[in-house]
């Protein structure tokens, strides 16, 4: 297995790259599906091996179960159920809940 790098600029490079990848699956999905999932689990194996994590924004544009990138009307199901937005993969069926914070209002 490869060692990652010690070197903190490669973190940067790494979280550039995952942005890449992300939009290059956007691009790529209604040409080829299969293709966006493959960079989803490229973007993945980079922060996997450089240790970073993956943007909030990015993190919620693929199934947690089964790796699909997931775009809305085509293969997920958004529903907002009691405070959770729930996003339902159509590829797996599996539920993904995502808490929606409410504004805190402040009564000066």
């Amino acid at each position: 297995m490869k060692e990652r790098s010690k070197n903190p600029a490669t973190k940067l490079v790494a979280q550039e790259r995952i942005s890449i990848l992300f939009s290059q699956a956007q691009e790529a999905f209604h040409k080829d599906p299969e293709r966006s999932n493959r960079y989803v689990a490229l973007a993945r194996r980079i922060s996997m091996r450089q240790r970073v994590r993956i943007d909030r924004q990015f993190r919620r544009q693929y199934c947690h179960h089964c790796y699909a990138f997931l775009v809305p009307g085509q293969n997920m199901r958004v529903r907002v159920h009691r405070g959770s937005v729930v996003v339902t993969c159509g590829i797996c069926n599996k539920k993904m809940r995502y808490r929606v914070e409410r504004p805190h209002v402040r009564n000066d």
